[in-house]
């Protein structure tokens, strides 16, 4: 690899991600169901235009001693469209196994696209595969929906322009936040963040999560609720003072605790990414695409009482307090990952710590997808990602036409379908009893 074809090291986020990944692959899938069939060439020529549009969907990664984690150039290497039809409505073992698919060492581009094409009725399913080191969920369902509106009005061939790629995240980091810089607060943020997490004292053992087995089998639960319903919920979630997000990890924590053998109150483990766009200086926007998340986690003890509403509000005030003390910022660095080169040898280091992470419940939210209203055939906008082998689930939250789309992703070589599917069930169960019948405005 020559020096020229070096364009930057990855930041600490990225390279998380990446090494990441090499534990337990951690591709994301982003999805729009719709009713019809789309002209594959258009999807090509749409392909085409997204990535002249987007710096990093022309990269690689590679790996080296000298230099370090670094994204490297790689131009003339299109999208893959791979196109498959199916007899019967059955896509969704399709994208499991995409999550199951890792992208290979030098790979490029770090993004694909699969189109499946059902006949009876006809219907269809456009997703886009990323490695997680290059985007987000909020930006791969920017490009998702760009993609298809691209396709809708028909895009014109690419051009020879060129845009500038975003600044990694952590360059972004506002001064009082940049923790390099500042070692003493830093481990003041991190004796805190310690604190918070043992708060409650030791977590309660999970024993349905095996996760020190080796087999991998990605799986999710998809739980869609309909317009009124989610406008119920969003009345309710206003009227107890907190958000849709609180109410779903509390309905998830609340589901788990379901599991245990008796009824003794459970500290249970809680993570989330959070968007750190609105937490950077200035703001970053969500295009062309970039990782720009970290990662959120805190205990919360849960019993036989606890009332979904109060611990939705705990949920999210603990959030809150930990943004505010820049624990967003200051995650990725815990594993070491900012001195460069950060050379292939800490791999084993930081493998050995990541694996010891304690086991934990995930929730991972991008909001209200925009309606692509060039195209109303699309139907549903959502996306997916198995969990690491420490985490019982990875709950992939999204609302599209005013539907809150949940897909459930267990790894059903770690949690049995039974118990997932009871979670799951519990969730569904819990949200929808808080709302009753609350009224739509």
């Amino acid at each position: 690899m020559t020096e020229q074809s070096i364009l930057r090291p990855l930041d600490p986020g990225e390279a998380f991600f990446f090494m990441a990944d090499r534990i337990s692959c951690m591709n994301f899938v982003v999805l729009a169901e719709r009713s019809g069939h789309l002209d594959p060439e258009r999807i090509r020529v749409g392909l085409a235009v997204m990535q002249q549009a987007n710096p990093l969907l022309q990269t690689r990664i590679i790996w080296s001693a000298e230099d370090g984690l670094c994204f490297a150039a790689a131009p003339g290497k299109p999208i893959t469209l791979a196109f498959r039809e199916l007899a019967s409505d059955d896509w969704q073992a399709v994208i499991e196994s995409e999550l199951a698919r890792p992208f290979g060492e030098n790979e490029a581009p770090l993004i694909r696209c699969l189109y499946l094409q059902m006949r009876s009725p006809e219907r269809s399913v456009l997703a886009l595969c990323f490695h997680h080191s290059i985007a987000d969920g909020r930006s791969g369902n920017v490009l998702l929906t760009g993609l298809i509106d691209h396709i809708a009005r028909g895009a014109a061939a690419p051009t020879e322009c060129q845009p500038s790629p975003l600044p990694p995240m952590y360059a972004m980091f506002p001064p009082r936040f940049r923790w390099a810089e500042q070692p003493d607060t830093a481990e003041q943020v991190m004796d805190g963040l310690m604190g918070d997490y043992k708060r409650h004292g030791r977590l309660t053992r999970l024993p349905w999560l095996s996760s020190s087995e080796s087999a991998r089998i990605p799986r999710f639960i998809r739980q869609r609720f309909l317009p009124e319903t989610t406008q119920r919920l969003l009345n309710c979630c206003r009227q107890h003072g907190t958000s849709v997000h609180g109410a779903v990890c509390a309905a998830q924590l609340m589901a788990q605790f379901g599991l245990q053998s008796t009824d003794e109150p459970a500290t249970l483990f809680l993570s989330c990414p959070v968007d750190m766009r609105p937490h950077l200086e200035p703001v970053q926007p969500t295009t062309p695409n970039g990782l720009y998340v970290s990662l959120i986690s805190a205990a919360f003890v849960v019993d036989a009482s606890t009332n979904l509403w109060d611990l939705a509000r705990a949920v999210m005030a603990q959030t809150k307090r930990q943004l505010e003390r820049g624990e967003g910022h200051l995650f990725f660095s815990m594993y070491g990952l900012e001195a460069l080169p950060l050379a292939p040898d800490q791999m084993v280091r930081f493998s050995k710590a990541l694996l010891s992470t304690w086991q934990n419940t995930m929730v991972s939210n991008v909001g209200p997808v925009a309606t692509i209203e060039s195209d109303p055939a699309v139907e549903a906008v959502s996306f997916a990602l198995c969990p690491m082998p420490y985490q019982t689930l990875f709950n992939a939250v999204s609302t599209y036409k005013n539907q809150l789309i949940m897909n459930i992703g267990y790894d059903a070589g770690k949690v049995s379908a039974e118990n997932a599917n009871a979670i799951a069930d519990g969730m569904r169960d819990l949200l929808l009893n808080a709302i009753g019948n609350a009224p739509l405005s």
